[in-house]
C-alpha cells in the first residue's frame, strides 16, 4: 500500500539528512555539500557525497545512493517501510494506516522470540538446575551485577526444556526453527542449545538478536555455539557489547575475540570492549566500527599464532574503513580476561597507554626470526618484506618516517630504502592499472542492475539522458511522448521511465522518497547516479532531442532488420503502423 504523498513529504522535511547522517559518519563540509569515506564499502579516500540541496547523497566509488530512507535502509539493515517507521519515530510523526508486507511482522515476531527465550535462559541459571552454570561464571571471577548486566543464563541439559516452555508462550515450532532457537533432524526438532552458558547478543538498539553458548561439557561438540543466521542476525555485521560500548565516554574501542574477555573488562572498567563472534573482524564489521565515531581501536587478540594473525588482518581493515589501529601486547597471559584476572585493571590500563601503533606492530613482525647484525642475507630479507609492507603506507609522510626507521634498523642508508619503495609503489600502480583494464574488458564485468547496457552502450546512456530531463521536467512529458516513436531498449531504464511517467499521470510527488517503495537500495543507487551524471542537461532541450533521436535510429534500425524477415501481409501491416506513428 502507498504511503501518502504528504507523510513523505512531512517525513523527508523533518528528518535533514545531513542531520540524520551525522549519527552515523563523520560528514565534512566542502561547499555547499558534504563527503566523508563511504559507511558501505572500505575505502581511503572520500568518495561519498551527501547533497542537502535535493537531500540525497551518492558515493561515485561503489554506486551507492538515494534519499534519506535509503540511508536508514542500508544503514540499519531495514525494508522499506521498516526504515519509514524507524524515521517516523525519530521525528515524531505517526504513521499512516498501512499494510504490513510481513517482514515487519516477522522481525517483530523474532524480537519477542529472543526476548522470551533469554529471560527463561536467565532465570534457569538462577535455579537449582543452573547452578552448574551459574558456578562457571562465579568462577571466572564474575559478579552478580556483571552477570545480570550482560542478562547471561543457562540452557538446561535438556532437548526439549526450552522447546515445551516457548510453546507455552505461543511460539510455533516453525518459528522457533526460523529463530535459530531449535533444530531439526529427522523431522523431530530439539533445542539448539544444551547445558552451556548463554550470552544474548543485542544490536545497537537493545534487541536480542541471536545467542552464543558456552559448553559446560569436555566432550561437546563444539566449545562455543553461535545462533544460525536468521532475518535479524548477520554473524558478519553484528559486534558482541556494542550495545554498550557505543556509549562508553572512551574516545576508543577495544577489540576482542570472545565474550568472557570482553565481559571481564567491562567488570573492571573498560565499557569500550566490544567482540566479534568468534571469527576474524570482517570488512562489514570494521566499517560498524568506523561510524560509531570512535577515533581509533585497540585490538586486544589473544597472544598465540591466530590471534596475532587475526590482529593483522584487523589492522588492515581497519585502515581501509578509515580507523587508527593500535595493538597490545601482553606478556604473562594469553588473553585480556587472563591478564586483568592476574595483573588486576590498573595494569591493564597501563597496558591500553603503552600499546603500540599498526605500523610499528607490523614491522616488529617483519624481523621475528632474523639476525640483522650478522647475517647480511637476513638483512636483506628484512628488507625485502619492509619493501613491500612500506609501500602499501598511503600516507606519504608516514611512509617516510618508517622508511628512515626501516633503513636504520637494517643499517643501510635511507636513500636505498625510498627508491626501492618508490620502485614497489609504481609496480603496484601498473599492475592495480592491469588489473583495472582487465576488469573492464572482461566478459565477467556485467552491470547486474542494468546488464543490457553492455550490448546498447549509446542508446543505455541516452535513455540515462531522458530519465534525467524528465525528473526535473515533468512538463515535458507531452514533448517526449510524441517524439520518442521507439521506445526504451534496456529493462530497468524502462522501469524507472515508466514509475515517473505513472507518478506525473497521477499528479504525484518526484520526491525521491517515493521511489523507495517500488526500487531497492542498489537501483535506488543507479537512479540517484544518473540524476548526478546528467545535471548539467537535466533542462537542455536539445540534449533531449539528441536522446530522444538515438532511441529512434535504433528502433527504425531494428525495425529494418526484422522487416526483411516478414511475409508481404506483415509488411503491409507494419508500415501501416510506421505510418501511423509518424502522423502522431
Amino acid at each position: 500500500m502507498a504511503l501518502p504523498d504528504g507523510f513523505l513529504r512531512d517525513l523527508r522535511d523533518n528528518n535533514d539528512i545531513v542531520s540524520v547522517m551525522q549519527s552515523y559518519v563523520e560528514l565534512k563540509r566542502a561547499g555547499s555539500t558534504y563527503s566523508c569515506r563511504c559507511p558501505f564499502h572500505s575505502e581511503r579516500t572520500p568518495s561519498f557525497h551527501v547533497y542537502p540541496d535535493t537531500q540525497s547523497y551518492y558515493c561515485f566509488g561503489c554506486g551507492a545512493g538515494g534519499d534519506v530512507v535509503t540511508f536508514i535502509k542500508s544503514i540499519e539493515n531495514l525494508d522499506y517501510m521498516e526504515a519509514v517507521r524507524f524515521l517516523a519515530q525519530r521525528a515524531g510523526m505517526a504513521m499512516p494506516e498501512d499494510k504490513d508486507d510481513g517482514s515487519t511482522r516477522l522481525r517483530q515476531r523474532l524480537y519477542e522470540m529472543n526476548r522470551t527465550a533469554g529471560k527463561f535462559f536467565h532465570q534457569q541459571l538462577f535455579s537449582p538446575e543452573g547452578k552448574v552454570g551459574l558456578d562457571y561464571l562465579t568462577h571466572r571471577g564474575l559478579t552478580q551485577h556483571t552477570i545480570k548486566h550482560f542478562g547471561l543464563g543457562y540452557a538446561a541439559d535438556d532437548y526439549h526444556k526450552l522447546h515445551y516452555y516457548m510453546k507455552s508462550q505461543g511460539f510455533s515450532e516453525d518459528e522457533l526453527e526460523r529463530g535459530a532457537l531449535l533444530a531439526r533432524n529427522n523431522n523431530r526438532v530439539y533445542d539448539k542449545f544444551r547445558h552451556r552458558v548463554m550470552f544474548p547478543i543485542f544490536d545497537t538498539r537493545g534487541n536480542i538478536i541471536a545467542f552464543g553458548g558456552r559448553a559446560l561439557s569436555a566432550d561437546a561438540p563444539a566449545k562455543y555455539l553461535n545462533s544460525d543466521e536468521t532475518f535479524v542476525f548477520q554473524k558478519r555485521e553484528t559486534l558482541f557489547a556494542l550495545n554498550y560500548a557505543k556509549n562508553s565516554k572512551a574516545d576508543y574501542f577495544i577489540l576482542c575475540e570472545g565474550y568472557m574477555d570482553v565481559i571481564a573488562m567491562h567488570q573492571a572498567g573498560f565499557t569500550s570492549a566490544v567482540a566479534t563472534l568468534g571469527t576474524a573482524i570482517t570488512p562489514s564489521q570494521a566499517r560498524l566500527i568506523g561510524r560509531m565515531g570512535k577515533s581509533e581501536v585497540i585490538l586486544s587478540y589473544d597472544s598465540d599464532g591466530p590471534g596475532q594473525k587475526a590482529a593483522s588482518r584487523g589492522i588492515n581493515l581497519l585502515t581501509e574503513a578509515g580507523v587508527k589501529a593500535r595493538v597490545l601486547k601482553m606478556q604473562g597471559a594469553k588473553d585480556p580476561d587472563e591478564f586483568i584476572q592476574k595483573f588486576g585493571a590498573e595494569a591493564f590500563a597501563h597496558l591500553i597507554e603503552n600499546s603500540g601503533g599498526a605500523i610499528d606492530y607490523e614491522l616488529s613482525k617483519l624481523s621475528n626470526g632474523l639476525d640483522l647484525v650478522n647475517k647480511d642475507e637476513d638483512r636483506s630479507s628484512y628488507l625485502k618484506r619492509a619493501v613491500g609492507f612500506l609501500a602499501q603506507i598511503s600516507n606519504p609522510l608516514d611512509r617516510d618516517v618508517y622508511i628512515s626507521r626501516t633503513a636504520q634498523t637494517a643499517g643501510v642508508p635511507t636513500e636505498t630504502v625510498r627508491f626501492a619503495v618508490n620502485s614497489e609503489i609504481n609496480r603496484q600502480k601498473k599492475r592495480s592499472q592491469r588489473d583495472e583494464i582487465r576488469n573492464l574488458v572482461s566478459p565477467r564485468n556485467t552491470d547486474k542492475i542494468n546488464p543490457q547496457s553492455a550490448k546498447l552502450p549509446r542508446e543505455e546512456k541516452a535513455e540515462r539522458g531522458i530519465i534525467c530531463f524528465l525528473y526535473h521536467n515533468p512538463d515535458k512529458l507531452p514533448h517526449i511522448e510524441k517524439k520518442l516513436s521507439g521506445g526504451f531498449v534496456t529493462d530497468f531504464n524502462r522501469r524507472v521511465f515508466d514509475f515517473i511517467k505513472d507518478r506525473i499521470s497521477l499528479n504525484a510527488d518526484l520526491e525521491m522518497t517515493a521511489f523507495n517503495e517500488v526500487f531497492n537500495s542498489a537501483e535506488m543507487g543507479r537512479i540517484t547516479g544518473i540524476l548526478n551524471d546528467f545535471a548539467a542537461f537535466k533542462h537542455d532541450m536539445q540534449a533531449l532531442d539528441d536522446y530522444i533521436k538515438i532511441l529512434n535510429e535504433y528502433s527504425e534500425s531494428n525495425a529494418n532488420t526484422t522487416a526483411g524477415s516478414m511475409s508481404a501481409d506483415e509488411l503491409l501491416a507494419f508500415a501501416q503502423k510506421q505510418k501511423e506513428k509518424k502522423s502522431k
